[in-house]
């Protein structure tokens, strides 16, 4: 069976790694039926139609960096270094390194990404989760034994954020409960469309 993974797929991993040679392989999240957990998130096995989006943004003028801020980051550790603009490797991304206690640290990405459903489509092994009223398509993929996570959230009909983190004996699903609150910070500082 070929691999549906892309260029921008790849490059992230890439990025979330901190620049180890890595690609993403194996199984993603299985398919779920809609549910609602205590927090409110709403996870659904669709994949198809238009996106929900709560309330449009823009990310005109928005800086990528500006998306997270430390105190965001805190649970998974300080700063390692100032976040850094990566747009050789994904355009209008920001590489944040944590030390979380490991030598190179944990790396998490936030971009101001893609269309939504061109992330569906090409992650279609991936599911969707609505957070903060807006889908989320949401891919976590193991490499050996790292896993990277992957949760693109819609903000209007045209673009959306991206947060992304890769931790080695990482459990996807904690690593998807550790982006949801990344994603409800950077959707907060993107101003109304």
């Amino acid at each position: 069976m070929t691999s549906s993974r892309s260029a921008p797929a790849l490059a992230l991993a890439l990025i979330v790694t901190a620049g180890c040679s890595y690609t993403v392989n194996g199984d993603a999240l299985p398919q779920v039926d809609t549910t609602t957990s205590a927090a409110g998130t709403t996870t659904s096995a669709g994949g198809g139609g238009a996106p929900r989006i709560a309330r449009p943004r823009t990310v005109v003028g928005v800086e990528p960096c500006s998306l997270l801020s430390a105190d965001d980051l805190k649970a998974i550790g300080p700063l390692k270094k100032e976040p850094a603009r990566k747009d050789d490797v994904i355009q209008e991304s920001c590489q944040y390194v944590l030390d979380d206690g490991t030598p190179a640290g944990r790396t998490v990405v936030a971009a101001l990404y893609q269309k939504y459903e061109q992330v569906r489509q090409r992650q279609e092994r991936g599911h969707e989760v609505v957070v903060e009223g807006h889908s989320t398509w949401v891919y976590c993929d193991l490499s050996g034994q790292e896993m990277t996570c992957t949760a693109t959230l819609a903000v209007n009909a045209n673009r959306s954020i991206l947060v992304a983190m890769a931790q080695p004996g990482g459990v996807d699903e904690q690593m998807i409960a550790t982006m949801q609150p990344l994603l409800r910070a950077g959707l907060s500082r993107l101003p109304n469309a």
